[in-house]
């Protein structure tokens, strides 16, 4: 009874992720059928070969936060972290406690760079691992941006003290096993990676969260359309025979 009440419960909730898929794509005035997104579903499964394992770049940000905050108990990461008073003032790497809270708003800014590139091409290029640091990298810079334009705004003001995180020693530090060519690989891929990220707000790389233009949307949309069917023999026999009568008709 529990078993057949769950399958229920199961069936429910697919009916309603097909609806909502359904309904997404008729907002976009692209509409697709229920039946055509379930076969397109069950190919994506035997395409995969019914591993359903997600390797996530959210889940990469997590765990280079927690390791991040690890590192920087030790001895070695307290030197990573610089105190810096006013700008302009050289920031001095005096011992400084960081604590989990410390590196909320740079796991945040990192999962917020991540939805982002989640609806562009970039995960097609990169690997979840790849992005997630980056988008960790991405975010501590911008961080230190915001915190230097804010201090120069509040200079007279002795509270405008705050804390920077020197990533790349982390970075070395999490790598340090490998051989320096790998290392300059490494730092090769990060920068033309970052170069990326930070040109997704402009609607590059297909990112769907800025900048979409609905006219080439729906014209890949028409060209996708034409290949929904791309394999079914039969079906292409039929669409044949359909147009063969219509042409007759006409002439008729």
């Amino acid at each position: 009874m529990n078993q057949h009440r769950q399958h229920s419960i199961r069936n429910a909730q697919q009916q309603n992720q097909v609806h909502d898929l359904v309904k997404g794509t008729e907002e976009m005035q692209a509409l697709v059928s229920a039946p055509d997104i379930i076969v397109a579903e069950l190919h994506l499964l035997c395409g995969v070969d019914k591993d359903l394992m997600c390797h996530h770049p959210y889940k990469t940000v997590l765990a280079y936060t927690e390791d991040l905050r690890t590192y920087l108990k030790s001895e070695r990461g307290r030197k990573a972290v610089m105190s810096t008073s006013v700008p302009g003032e050289s920031s001095s790497r005096t011992p400084v406690i960081v604590s989990g809270e410390d590196l909320r708003p740079m796991h945040d800014n990192a999962r917020l760079i991540v939805e982002d590139i989640c609806v562009s091409d970039v995960p097609l290029m990169y690997t979840p691992g790849q992005i997630g640091l980056a988008a960790m990298l991405v975010a501590n810079e911008d961080l230190k941006k915001k915190r230097d334009e804010n201090a120069e705004k509040e200079k007279a003001e002795a509270s405008t003290s705050y804390v920077k995180i020197d990533l790349s020693s982390y970075v070395k530090y999490r790598f340090e096993g490998r051989s320096e060519k790998e290392h300059a690989l490494l730092k090769i891929q990060m920068n033309e990676l970052m170069a990326m990220l930070g040109e997704l707000k402009d609607g590059k790389y297909g990112c769907g969260n800025h900048g979409i233009d609905m006219g080439a949307l729906k014209v890949v949309h028409k060209k996708l359309k034409k290949c929904r069917r791309w394999g079914d023999i039969s079906g292409k026999d039929e669409n044949k025979k359909k147009k063969k009568k219509k042409r007759k008709a006409e002439s008729g």
